[in-house]
């Protein structure tokens, strides 16, 4: 199975993005055109509790409608972010009560919800685990770190845990900037997908056909004979990650790596893929589910 395939066009998209229509420092006309400049394809304006439409949208980018909606239990916050549905989510989410009922408002108005910045909010795993029907989770937000936050951007090992307990998650990164300073275009996602409209793009993400990150490329993904694959830009380290706690071959390190591979092993319920660049940047798959027939 080629889950990535490096001779497909890839979109570049950030999915959590906010402007002066809630607590923004860019209006949405400007923070378009910023992304648009950076070589953005997809953006979600993705306004605390609303659904920011703006009149005019650059040529070249594709704006998909988005909302963060937010709740607050005991020793945690919940912040979902909901793309792909019409304005009415405002409505529909001022009457939800839980989170559960929020990710199901949004999947009946036809959108999707991924759970932002899961460590910053201080999200467990086993809670997340219990969020039936997202479409994923940030293992990367650029602004839950210095100089505007403490150092909680990364998510990955938390939802390598909650992937452990049978919640497999796509994974993105996004910038979730407000103050457009250095979070700006620090995470992102791309996407395979076939063409730049949203039904396309939603498509794509939901049968894994995109990957996030901070700068390293990542061409090819193929699950084949037992094995994971990857190839992608150089990097000097190239991990792979599963449910056991140990596996041996697992890390590659060196100058320059452009390839790996990974032998299923027959514990392995789910893989997934980081490659981390000579700078410290990282790029990262989504798990892979192992299936066997």
């Amino acid at each position: 199975m080629r889950i990535l395939d490096g001779a497909c066009r890839k979109w570049r998209a950030n999915f959590h993005t906010h402007t002066t229509e809630s607590d923004g420092s860019k209006t949405p006309e400007a923070a378009m055109a910023l992304y648009r400049g950076m070589g953005y394809d997809i953006l979600a304006l993705t306004d605390h509790r609303m659904v920011t439409r703006p009149e005019r949208v650059p040529e070249g980018l594709l704006l998909i409608p988005g909302i963060e909606m937010d709740f607050f239990h005991q020793g945690q916050v919940v912040h979902l972010v909901g793309v792909g549905m019409d304005a009415s989510i405002e409505e529909k989410y001022r009457l939800c009560k839980t989170p559960r009922q929020a990710i199901a408002a949004v999947k009946r108005l036809g959108g999707r919800t991924l759970l932002a910045h899961p460590a910053w909010s201080l999200n467990t795993p086993a809670y997340m685990a219990s969020l039936k029907g997202l479409w994923g989770a940030e293992v990367w937000n650029s602004v839950s770190t210095l100089p505007l936050n403490a150092i909680r951007a990364d998510s990955s090992s938390l939802l390598d845990v909650t992937a452990a307990q049978g919640m497999v998650l796509n994974l993105f990164a996004n910038d979730d900037t407000h103050q457009y300073d250095s979070e700006l275009g620090a995470g992102w996602n791309m996407i395979q997908a076939e063409e730049l409209t949203i039904p396309a793009v939603l498509e794509a993400v939901d049968q894994g056909r995109f990957y996030a990150t901070q700068g390293p490329e990542i061409h090819d993904l193929i699950l084949e004979n037992g094995r994971l694959s990857i190839t992608c830009s150089p990097a000097s380290a190239i991990i792979f990650y599963s449910n056991q706690a140990w596996v041996g071959g697992r890390s590659h390190m060196g100058n320059g790596l452009t390839k790996a591979e990974y032998t299923i092993e027959s514990r392995d319920a789910f893989v997934r893929v980081q490659v981390m660049d000579a700078r410290g940047r990282s790029a990262w798959t989504s798990p892979v589910a192992i299936r066997r027939d």
